[in-house]
C-alpha cells in the first residue's frame, strides 16, 4: 500500500529540533489550515494568545471543524485521527487565526500561524473554501493584478512577522500556495529577508507577474512547489519550470486532495513531468484564457457569478440543497442577460466545451503509447 501523509504522521516521531521542517510537513500544516478553528479554543482566544495544537481542535465536532471542503471526503477522518496522534505536531502551538469571507469584496480568505517548538513560525493560508465568493475570487485571478485575498495576504504577513518572531516558514494548498508566494513577493524586504521558505503546494501560478522579485535567485532559493502528477490547478498560469511532480493515488482533479500524495522515507516520492492528462488540460485551459482579452474574461466570469448568485445562496451546499429550485432561478436569471452579451458568452463557453471535453481526450490518446489505447 503506498503510503501518504496519514501514514507519514504516524510514523514521523522525531521532533521539529531533530529533523526540520520540510514539504511534507508543510503539506500537512496546509492541510490542518482548512480547519474551522472558530468553533474552538482559538475561536475564544485573542489573536495574539497562542493555544496549544491539540487545544485548538479540542471539542469541536467533525462537522464544523471540516465545514463543506474536501477534507471530509478525501480521508479526513483518518487525516484528523493521525494527526492527534501525532507527536511531532502536538508539540506545536496555534495563534492569529483569521477567516474572512464576502460576497460583496468577492474574498475568501483564512489564516494561521503555527509556533514551532524551536521559535519559528509557519504562516498557512487557506486554500478555496465552498463559498460562491472563493470560486469567484479563483476565477479574478485570470484577469485581476491582485484580488483582495492577495492583499490581506501580505498584510497578514507583514503583521506576524512585525509581532518580532523569528524565522518564517510560508505556505499554503491550492489558492493558499498562490497567496504564499504573492505574499512573498510583494512584502517589505526586511520581513522577506525573514522568510526562510514558500511552499506552494499545486496552487495556480500567476496572469500577472507581482513584481521583478520573482525572477530573483534569492527568490528562487525559497521556493518549493510542489504539483501532483496529473495537476490542473497548480500549472494554470505556470510559466516557470522550478517545481517538483509528486505521485498521488486517484485520478486528475482527485489527486488535488492532499490526503492523495504519496509519502516514502519523510520525503514526497517525485517523478519526472506531468501525466499527458495534466499537461493537455491544464495547457488549453490557459490557451482558452490566452485567447480572450482580460475585459472579455472579466465579463465571462461576472456574468457566470451573476447567474449563479441569482439562487440566492453563499455555497455551493446550499445550491445543491434544492438543485431544482437554484437551476431554475439561474435559468431566469441568464434569460434576462442581453443578446449580444449572451452571444459572447455561448461563444466563450463554444469554444472551451471541446477543449474540456473531446479536444482534449483526442490530444491524451495521440500522446499515448498505441498499446494503452483501448
Amino acid at each position: 500500500m503506498e503510503r501518504t501523509i496519514v501514514e507519514y504522521l504516524l510514523e514521523q516521531t522525531a521532533s521539529f529540533e531533530e529533523v526540520p521542517l520540510g514539504d511534507v510537513d508543510s503539506l500537512v500544516l496546509s492541510t490542518i489550515a482548512y480547519f474551522n478553528f472558530e468553533h474552538g479554543a482559538l475561536g475564544d482566544a485573542v489573536p495574539t494568545q497562542r493555544v496549544p495544537l491539540p487545544i485548538a481542535v479540542c471539542g469541536i465536532s467533525h462537522s464544523d471543524l471540516y465545514g463543506d471542503i474536501w477534507l471530509e471526503s478525501m480521508g479526513g477522518d483518518a487525516f484528523l485521527a493521525a494527526f492527534l496522534a501525532s507527536p511531532r505536531f502536538m508539540s506545536l502551538e496555534a495563534a492569529y487565526y483569521a477567516n474572512e469571507v464576502s460576497s460583496h469584496f468577492e474574498k475568501q480568505f483564512a489564516a494561521i500561524t503555527f509556533y514551532l517548538p524551536g521559535g519559528e513560525a509557519y504562516v498557512a493560508f487557506r486554500g478555496t473554501d465552498n463559498s460562491l465568493a472563493g470560486w469567484k475570487e479563483d476565477f479574478n485571478l485570470t484577469f485581476m493584478k491582485e484580488v483582495p485575498s492577495q492583499v490581506r495576504a501580505r498584510t497578514y504577513l507583514e503583521d506576524i512577522a512585525g509581532t518580532g518572531a523569528g524565522r518564517l516558514y510560508v505556505g499554503g494548498h491550492s489558492k493558499g500556495g498562490n497567496l504564499a508566494e504573492y505574499a512573498v513577493l510583494t512584502c517589505r524586504e526586511q520581513t522577506f529577508n525573514l522568510v526562510d521558505r514558500v511552499f506552494n503546494h499545486d496552487g495556480p501560478g500567476f496572469a500577472f507577474m507581482p513584481n521583478d522579485r520573482i525572477a530573483l535567485p534569492e527568490y528562487a532559493e525559497k521556493l518549493s512547489k510542489t504539483v501532483p502528477e496529473s495537476s490542473i490547478f497548480g500549472m494554470l498560469m505556470e510559466n516557470r519550470a522550478e517545481y517538483r511532480v509528486v505521485r498521488a493515488t486517484g485520478i486528475l482533479v482527485s489527486q488535488h486532495a492532499a490526503t492523495h500524495w504519496v509519502v516514502e522515507g519523510g520525503d514526497f516520492v517525485t517523478l519526472a513531468s506531468v501525466s499527458p492528462e495534466s499537461a493537455v488540460i491544464a495547457g488549453t485551459l490557459t490557451e482558452w484564457a490566452a485567447s480572450y482579452d482580460p475585459e472579455k474574461r472579466a465579463m465571462f466570469i461576472d456574468a457566470a457569478y451573476d447567474i449563479f448568485g441569482a439562487a440566492g445562496v453563499d455555497t455551493w451546499s446550499e445550491f445543491a440543497e434544492a438543485r431544482s429550485a437554484n437551476t431554475l432561478a439561474i435559468a431566469a436569471a441568464a434569460a434576462k442577460i442581453p443578446a449580444d452579451m449572451r452571444s459572447t458568452l455561448l461563444a466563450m463557453l463554444r469554444d472551451i466545451a471541446p477543449i474540456l471535453g473531446s479536444e482534449a481526450s483526442k490530444q491524451v490518446r495521440e500522446l499515448l503509447p498505441t498499446s494503452t489505447r483501448e
